[in-house]
């Protein structure tokens, strides 16, 4: 994390993983820092435009880069067209400068943001092997890239096209937070290096509880690519509402996609609209991994097919939580699972990434061991149809094993949530409360049971990557207040963003070791949101947050340094019309 000290118009930059800064000053010569320390030559270079931080910033003496309606976008490689006219794009609606973009070898070209790929880049060797797994199946380290900015051209580096990329959505940051003269930005010189601590960085997307249409989740891929996210764990399926076609099964999406659901639309995606999305999102080298909730959550499936059996059978007992429903398909009947086997072979089919999420989260009402089975006959059949299985923490109960991942997501003091929550308890009849108990008493074990098996974890501790918690704070807007005080699950405590940024994925649970963890994801559910500006109310500004956490964050992130990058963020959400919460804690530029 960088920690900026400002002394006599000279910047010092210590960035994460760097050692202890040391330096002498000298007027004549200049600076000398020893070990890692990163340089500046009286040049006030502005880091606080950047999140994630990168792994090494220098600062540059010498004139900025004057990017204006003259500069072009060159690139090295015919496989570099494609991201040089996104960058083009990006620019031209950051700026409103029409950037042209040339094929040319070389960044020869005076004036030019050159794209480069190449076999080996010495300065990319020191950095370290990414922590986890790539959703893509790929080299995590194919996301590390050089960036250089001087008086006549910038260059963005990499060994692969997708650490272009990566360079690029930094490029945007800095191009936001720099000077801007009538129709130019001034863009101090610099060179970074950079490149993510976890491989697998996403966001579980719930579009079941509230439809977004194509045009709404593109734009959700547009916040995770801007942050350098990589996974959309796009949750299709729910008590709410089924949002995927499956042609096998047509009532899915006549019927299960219109479940009526307070004020907000039904809806689903046909396959070709899944497709585009998918191809979007590849586009932007974001991997999609679908979920189809199951056993449990399958309100719209038991609406659909009433032929299904039902695995609970709770009776006169009160349930109240928006958005939640009780019942699961069960594994003792063969047309149940004959159906589960053929929605999974069509969603395998249009889905080019390695792996498919099975849910398996919050089977209330369940015995245990039909739950046990019916995970057991499920995971067979995402391997038989060459795909990865990934599951929630509950999943670790059943036989999985190596290559399995399991989302970590349960984070709560039981006897506070269930004893100390009016809320909660206003919801659920006391014999509820108990099976809840149960239940989570059980899920303090998962961890302990999907290393032992081999499996790897993906960390989504819910008190502090589930983006639905209602804020604390107030706004430094007070328009805002209606909105905050309707948005967010009442079942959760209020927490600030500060709260929440205060984690360390390393460290959260002592028992899960580094060569453990997958990678890192949040979540945004949907039980209160009617809106995509709802949507955007609550994941703003804490998907940064997340961002920072899974990208550069090495356990000593320092809230006050953040917040300081945090508030930078304003202009471009505002210029995109992102709809954030200005929390009070955080100076807005």
């Amino acid at each position: 994390m960088p920690n900026i000290f400002h002394h006599n118009n000279v910047y010092f930059i210590n960035l994460r993983r760097m050692k202890r800064v040391m330096y002498m000053m000298a007027f004549a010569v200049g600076l000398i820092f020893f070990q890692s320390c990163v340089e500046a030559e009286n040049v006030p270079l502005d880091n606080t435009s950047l999140i994630p931080a990168p792994y090494h910033l220098t600062g540059k003496s010498g004139s900025p880069f004057i990017l204006d309606e003259s500069t072009t976008i060159t690139y090295s490689d015919a496989s570099l067209q494609e991201v040089a006219h996104l960058l083009s794009g990006h620019l031209s609606k950051e700026t409103g400068l029409p950037l042209k973009v040339e094929n040319t070898p070389s960044a020869a070209k005076s004036k030019s943001i050159h794209l480069k790929v190449a076999p080996a880049i010495n300065a990319l060797e020191p950095l370290p092997q990414p922590i986890g797994i790539s959703a893509k199946d790929g080299n995590p380290k194919d996301e590390f890239y050089t960036l250089s900015v001087s008086s006549n051209k910038i260059e963005i580096a990499s060994t692969a096209i997708e650490g272009v990329y990566r360079g690029i959505s930094s490029l945007r940051q800095i191009v936001n937070g720099s000077t801007k003269d009538a129709n130019s930005f001034q863009i101090v010189s610099r060179e970074m290096i950079d490149g993510p601590k976890f491989a697998w960085r996403g966001i579980s997307f719930d579009v079941s509880r509230c439809f977004f249409d194509m045009h709404e989740v593109k734009q959700m891929i547009d916040m995770l690519a801007l942050y350098k996210m990589n996974v959309l764990h796009w949750h299709l399926t729910d008590n709410q509402g089924w949002r995927v076609e499956i042609k096998k099964y047509p009532k899915l999406t006549e019927i299960g996609s219109q479940i009526p659901n307070g004020n907000r639309k039904g809806g689903y995606f046909t396959q070709e609209q899944y497709k585009e999305i998918i191809q979007y999102a590849a586009d932007r080298f974001i991997t999609v991994v679908p979920e189809i909730d199951m056993p449990g959550h399958t309100a719209a499936v038991f609406a659909s097919y009433p032929e299904l059996k039902n695995a609970v059978n709770l009776q006169n007992i009160k349930f109240n939580i928006p958005g939640q429903a009780l019942g699961a398909l069960d594994p003792d009947d063969e047309n149940t699972m004959g159906f589960v086997e053929d929605v999974l072979t069509e969603l395998a089919a249009m889905t080019p990434g390695s792996y498919l999420h099975i849910g398996g989260d919050e089977t209330f009402g369940m015995p245990e061991d039909k739950f046990i089975m019916f995970i057991d006959k499920v995971r067979p059949m995402v391997h038989k149809l060459g795909k990865k299985m990934v599951g929630w923490q509950e999943t670790s109960r059943a036989s999985i094993g190596s290559g399995d991942l399991i989302q970590h997501w349960i984070y709560l003091n039981t006897e506070q949530a269930f004893e100390e929550n009016d809320n909660l308890s206003s919801m659920l009849s006391p014999e509820f409360i108990e099976i809840l108990k149960s239940t989570f008493a059980e899920a303090a074990h998962d961890v302990e049971r999907a290393l032992g098996k081999n499996a790897q974890i993906i960390m989504s501790p819910s008190g502090f990557v589930y983006l639905d918690h209602s804020y604390k704070e107030t706004s430094t807007d007070p328009n805002q207040q209606a909105e905050a005080d309707r948005l967010g699950m009442p079942a959760y405590p209020k927490q600030t963003v500060e709260e929440m940024f205060n984690w360390n994925p390393i460290t959260f649970n002592p028992s899960i070791k580094p060569e453990n963890i997958a990678g890192v994801e949040c979540a945004i559910w949907c039980e209160t949101i009617e809106s995509f500006s709802d949507l955007q109310f609550l994941v703003l500004p804490r998907l940064s947050g997340v961002a920072e956490k899974a990208w550069s964050d090495n356990g000593t992130g320092d809230w006050n340094e953040y917040r300081v990058r945090l508030g930078s963020q304003a202009p471009l959400w505002q210029r995109f019309g992102w709809n954030y919460f200005k929390s009070s804690l955080v100076d807005w530029k």
